[in-house]
């Protein structure tokens, strides 16, 4: 006779999880006794680790999770029932404490914590545990909707199987299952501990699939628990998962999404009053069948929300509204466009120093969208119903209007600083308030922090500046801090050259301080003494400086692995000020735990970055300028010193050595040759180059907001690439194409003088996309002009220190709308099937580059860096490339090419589209595997493409020879 198991646990399976192995050994390691563990799905190449596991193997649907969740589900015996994820690890006792909660209290089910296992929280790191509450509901305990996930989650199968639970298919989401299980059950039991570790997010659902499920929910909560149908549709209306829907609806709806949006004006009314008028806005018009003015509303919102701002009217009382389309539509309520809910309180506490028993804050506080001129700002330390009044010192904030993303509100006057004496401060834990009042608006509420957050010890008062909570006070740690451990950073300093010098006391356990930035890494050396160690971080082994973005600082150990650099206590009570070295401003941010970051940014001061700047410069532009000699080059929107930009500038230097050069760079990523000048892209230096330049050169729509073309001045849109994919205006009907706004488009290409092409097809392509009806150069590419210069090639070659005698297979698949860009092919194992004299270089696009980590070898090499991808191209003997306009430049060489297009139909017929049959004409073997690319590369005849070959290159680039630059200079400079 067989005995049903007390638990039964499902975990779905579809072969080749990475961290399975981990999940079921833990299962096997369960205290709990009398449980079965059912591997559902293709569990291909994993061996159950004792006899309580059993194989369900599925033949349809075995790669779904909640296919294979439902039938594990059915086929289970026990008296209990969980799900447990293979990405995740279940700690030895969570099931025993789960379990034996539910014996005791009767509850239909038992949930516990989650907690997300990373590099920076090993499972090891201690947890407290929190006090459980047994025996309560989700309307009594409305934390459970935040973190619906099933796999901390018990259930009772019997009330399981009352109500028919089942997990939707094709979504890969628990919500459908865990938040209807809690408001249908009795009562839950919610454990303190943490019952499930998980290595993070899974797959994203399709958004539109995620908003019925969600609607469903929102549905259910209305009938069984309308007490919280408010926060939950708040939630989903605030939430990604309607943004995206709602940017995919175009003129023609298909009837499922017609349904979808129709649902939408059953949301609470009580959650819709509380959304931004803008959200308001697209949920009426989306649930009213308004899709042509969705669609105006979603170009307003792209291009030209944060130039409109709020308008008084009315008699008794006068309200505040948006000035927003269809305003005056008398279809739409005047209530959709109220402002209340958008004059928001910003209250925001920037900085805090100890000194003297007393603290120095400084900070900011405004009301969205009413200038700050005549507003008055209150603050106080609350502590319960208890409060104590601060002095509030006035201070000039341009940088606060600089950063507030819109152009009509001035916030100049909006800073504050105030004084808190700690010696007269009652014991008890205090926060920041603040209060604004302008123009008859007051709104009061808790102050919050600037980025980075610190916590350090001044006297007896701990002080906390947090991102969520802001300012607090609070009684310091019994014990007072704990000692830090050796090799924290004691000293920061900077050097002339711009170095930053880190400086600590004691045995530095590292050899190199490496600074990190998502798949991006840069070392440098430690210095030890004999009783402190330094660490100077400069620029890059590249020789440029740091990106823009926040980098975490690691100490690297000889013998492996990273472990967060702190700050001592006495730095995160004063850390260094911001610092302004070449094109960045630079600034220290700790953690709570005092881990220490560098904030970098480009180097604009507050007059030059933002909206409101760009109204201002409008307004202050001189009618009439003087144009010199000059020609200003930007290439990617001054993220390189490539392409045609490049092979322009250079002609030009060399014809014409008295027009002075000058390039945009927006993050210092690239060197120029010696008199050349490089200007920051939005800097006044950039403004001045542009307004008095004779020549501007770009290969991109990217000239700033407030660019205004001086009469005179001749602009060259040089493209950076022949067009197989749609561009600008034929991009609709695309639905995941990023697109720029029509009136956008516009404003650009009305200041194109000359438009190069590389061949009649361009011409044609590149009219029509742009609505370009002015000059257009038939000059053939000038970036292919290296194509033709052997000595290139030959210097390409030496610069990746590759010898003439071995074959360069480049890699450079393009840059994908709808995805996060992964390499389709792996490099490492396309370098390890390769023969022994090829080597693969890698170039991903650089839109997705920096997030990447591709390891350099001898037959592998990452030349996502490499600075043009024309030297890579005249180096190459063979290019493997999918939809890349690579293919066309590549032509002008006569050498092979391979085409990995593993998404083929996705990508012609919904991602973006194409102005040919790419079948029919690329010239080489188009493949939809990786095996088959690389069968190709070892044995295939790619000279059986030949004859295809050269017809591809008549028709796409047959003007290139070697001389483009040259025609386009001339007609610059005649």
């Amino acid at each position: 006779m067989t005995v049903s198991a007390r638990l039964s646990v499902v975990v779905p399976l579809h072969g080749g999880e990475e961290h399975a192995e981990e999940c079921l050994e833990s299962l096997r390691d369960q205290t709990l006794d009398d449980m079965e563990v059912i591997l559902v799905g293709r569990p291909r190449g994993l061996r159950p680790p004792d006899h309580r596991f059993t194989l369900l193997t599925l033949g349809d649907g075995g790669d779904d999770p909640g296919t294979a969740r439902n039938a594990g589900a059915a086929f289970a015996t026990g008296r209990y029932l969980a799900f447990a994820d293979p990405g995740s690890v279940v700690p030895a006792d969570a099931y025993r404490a789960l379990v034996g909660a539910l014996d005791r209290t009767g509850s239909d089910l038992a949930c516990g914590r989650i907690r997300t296992w990373t590099p920076y929280a090993p499972d090891q790191a201690p947890v407290p545990a929190q006090k459980a509450k047994l025996r309560t509901h989700i309307t009594r305990h409305q934390k459970l909707l935040d973190d619906p996930r099933a796999g901390g989650t018990v259930f009772r199968r019997e009330f399981w199987t009352r109500h028919g639970f089942a997990f939707p298919a094709g979504l890969g989401e628990d919500f459908p299952v865990t938040i209807p299980a809690h408001v249908l059950s009795t009562s839950a039991d919610v454990l303190g501990d943490v019952v499930c570790l998980t290595r993070g997010s899974r797959p994203p659902a399709d958004p539109l699939r995620r908003l019925e499920a969600m609607l469903q929910v929102s549905d259910l909560l209305g009938r069984h628990a309308p007490q919280l149908r408010t926060a939950y549709d708040l939630r989903l209306a605030e939430g990604p998962d309607l943004d995206a829907v709602l940017e995919a609806v175009r003129d023609r709806v298909p009837a499922r999404l017609a349904e979808v949006l129709g649902r939408l004006g059953r949301l609470d009314p009580g959650a819709v009053e509380r959304l931004p008028v803008l959200r308001r806005l697209q949920i009426h018009l989306a649930a009213h069948g308004m899709t042509g003015e969705l669609a105006e509303l979603r170009t307003f919102a792209a291009s030209e929300i944060r130039h409109r701002g709020v308008l008084r009217r009315g008699l008794r009382p006068r309200r505040w509204y948006l000035d927003y389309p269809f305003r005056r539509d008398p279809r739409l309520p005047r209530s959709l466009f109220d402002a209340t809910r958008d004059l928001r309180l910003v209250a925001c506490v920037d900085d805090v120093r100890h000194a003297d028993d007393r603290l120095a804050l400084t900070g900011h506080a405004y009301i969205a969208h009413l200038d700050s001129g005549r507003s008055r700002i209150e603050l106080w330390l609350q502590r319960g119903e208890e409060r104590i009044t601060l002095p509030v010192r006035r201070t000039r904030r341009p940088d606060v209007t600089a950063d507030s993303r819109q152009s009509v509100a001035c916030h100049d006057d909006s800073g504050f600083e105030t004084v808190i004496a700690l010696d007269t401060l009652p014991a008890g834990r205090w926060a920041l308030h603040a209060r604004v009042r302008a123009r008859g608006v007051t709104r009061a509420g808790r102050a919050i922090g600037a980025q980075g957050e610190r916590v350090f010890d001044a006297g007896n008062v701990r002080v906390s500046l947090t991102r969520d909570r802001g300012l607090t006070l609070g009684p310091r740690a019994g014990g007072g801090p704990h000692p830090d451990p050796g090799g924290h950073v004691s000293r920061v300093r900077w050097t002339e050259s711009g170095e930053l010098v880190l400086e600590g006391t004691g045995r530095c356990p590292a050899g190199r301080i490496v600074l990190e930035r998502g798949a991006e890494r840069h070392s440098w050396p430690v210095r030890q003494d004999e009783e402190t160690w330094t660490a100077a971080v400069g620029r890059t082994s590249e020789g440029l400086p740091l990106r823009s973005g926040t980098w975490r600082v690691l100490a690297s150990s000889p013998a492996g692995g990273d472990a967060r650099v702190r700050l001592s206590p006495a730095l995160i009570a004063d850390p260094p000020r911001p610092r302004v070295t070449g094109f960045h401003e630079i600034s220290v941010r700790t953690s709570r735990d005092g881990d220490l970051s560098l904030a970098v940014r480009p180097a604009l001061g507050p007059h030059e970055r933002g909206p409101y700047a760009t109204r201002r410069r409008r307004a202050a532009a001189p009618r009439r300028t003087i144009l010199r000699d000059a020609a200003v080059f930007d290439s990617y929107g001054g993220g390189q010193y490539s392409c045609n930009p490049r092979a322009v500038s250079e002609e030009l230097a060399r014809r014409h050595p008295d027009v002075e050069i000058v390039w945009v760079t927006r993050d210092g990523q690239f060197t120029v040759p010696p008199g050349v000048r490089l200007v920051l892209y939005g800097s006044r230096e950039h403004e001045e180059a542009l307004r008095t330049s004779r020549f501007v050169v770009a290969n991109r729509r990217t000239q700033p907001g407030w660019y205004r073309k001086p009469r005179g001045q001749t602009v060259v849109q040089t493209w950076h690439g022949t067009p197989l994919k749609r561009l600008g205006l034929d991009l609709e009907g695309m639905p995941y194409a990023q697109r720029v706004p029509r009136d956008e488009l516009a404003r650009q290409v009305a200041t194109w003088d000359l438009l190069l092409s590389p061949s009649l097809f361009a011409t044609s392509a590149l009219r029509g996309a742009f609505g370009y009806e002015g000059e257009i150069l038939e000059s053939g590419y000038p970036r292919n002009d290296v194509l033709f210069d052997p000595a290139r090639a030959r210097a390409a070659r030496r610069r990746l220190g590759l010898p003439d005698d071995r074959r360069i297979i480049l890699y450079a698949p393009t840059w994908r709308d709808d995805t996060n860009g992964r390499l389709a092919l792996d490099p490492v194992r396309a370098a390890g099937a390769l023969g022994d004299d090829d080597v693969l270089l890698v170039r991903a696009h650089y839109l997705v580059a920096r997030d990447m980590t591709i390891p350099d070898g001898d037959r592998i090499r990452d030349v996502s860096k490499f600075p043009d991808m024309a030297d890579l191209l005249a180096a190459a003997d063979v290019l493997v490339t999918d939809y890349s306009s690579a293919m066309f430049d590549f032509a002008c060489t006569g050498r092979p090419m391979v085409f990995f297009t593993h998404d083929l139909e996705r990508y012609r017929d919904e991602v973006r589209g194409f102005y040919f049959d790419f079948e029919a004409e690329a010239p080489g073997p188009v493949l939809g595997s990786a095996d088959d690319v690389l069968d190709v590369l070892r044995y295939g005849d790619l000279g059986q493409f030949a004859a295809r070959y050269e017809r591809f290159a008549r028709r796409y680039c047959p003007w290139d020879d070697g001389h483009a630059s040259a025609r386009v200079v001339a007609r610059m400079r005649p």
